[in-house]
């Protein structure tokens, strides 16, 4: 596996084999390994980050690497216009391999077919792997296995959702479902036609909350509305309402089912501050397991 770009590109035993891995150095408490001797990695944000940035700093030295850490401000790229091959090639002067959190996932998909080094994707438009893999591990660690679990999603179709999506397809023994506003399958589909990428929505995206299905969750998650920084008229605002995790849409759920949001989290708008506070919140834990994620990603490319 040269690159880790979306989780559709790994396979259901990779996919398994990583989250066990992570979950055993976490139970391990083995901090030092060797995997990234002499490996420099650059990793360049074109948006703000803090759990992705520390965690990739902090994993890739942790594995005996050094970073170079740019922001988008630092270098040519969108300021003085050099293109994303240039800037591309640039780094690949230097690197010994590339995470990369980008407004545009094509930029990705640029950088794997332009580099010979090791291209992560550290967010995109229309994805976050690696968000989806600390929630799989999260998961894991609660329940000991994925089989069976039920898996509520609520709110927009974001890239977080997206991965989720990617992961369910995997068939690795858990159900999603999705609560949102009817608009924001529609915005999905467009987004994912605009990639060539098409997947089967009908069975899982529902457009009001389904009390059934609710009451059968081990875990609801939900983003930010402004994901991207996406703009949100006063009408689809009144529409998404309806989709926030409040106390009452968790006593629907199982009484051990947990809460996960990928952070920074607005309270009392996709959530309330009582429900992310609560005690079957489980969003930093799920913000700690990104460090193990993120170290078997980068044992596996390296």
């Amino acid at each position: 596996m040269k690159n880790f770009i979306d989780i559709k590109e790994l396979s259901k035993h990779e996919l398994i084999n990583l989250l066990e891995n992570a979950l055993q150095n976490k139970k391990s408490k083995t901090k030092l390994q060797n995997h990234l001797s002499d490996k420099n990695l650059v990793l360049f944000f074109e948006k703000k980050s803090t759990r992705t940035r520390l965690s990739f700093d902090i994993a890739i030295k942790q594995l005996g690497g050094s970073t170079t850490i740019l922001n988008k401000e630092d270098i040519h790229l969108g300021n003085d216009k050099e293109s994303v091959n240039d800037t591309i090639n640039t780094f690949g002067l230097y690197a010994d391999g590339l995470v990369l959190r980008v407004n545009d996932h094509k930029t990705i998909l640029s950088a794997s077919k332009l580099s010979n080094l090791p291209v992560i994707n550290a967010l995109s438009n229309l994805s976050h792997p690696c968000q989806c893999l600390a929630g799989l591990m999260t998961l894991l660690e609660e329940r000991g296995s994925l089989e069976k679990l039920n898996v509520v999603w609520m709110g927009p179709i974001t890239n977080v959702a997206n991965s989720w999506i990617e992961a369910f397809k995997k068939e690795l023994g858990f159900s999603l479902n999705i609560f949102c506003p009817e608009i924001w399958f529609e915005k999905y589909n467009e987004k994912m036609k605009e990639y060539d990428i098409s997947t089967d929505l009908d069975d899982i995206v529902h457009h009001r909350i389904n009390d059934q299905i609710l009451a059968q969750a081990d875990a609801v998650i939900t983003d930010t509305w402004k994901s991207m920084g996406e703009d949100i008229n006063s009408q689809d605002y009144d529409l998404i309402k309806e989709f926030r995790v409040t106390e009452k849409v968790m006593k629907k759920a199982k009484a051990n089912s947990i809460f996960m949001h990928c952070l920074p989290a607005n309270r009392n708008e996709e959530v309330e501050a009582s429900v992310i506070d609560g005690n079957n919140s489980r969003v930093w834990q799920e913000a700690s397991n990104r460090l193990f994620v993120q170290k078997e990603i980068l044992k596996l490319l390296f």
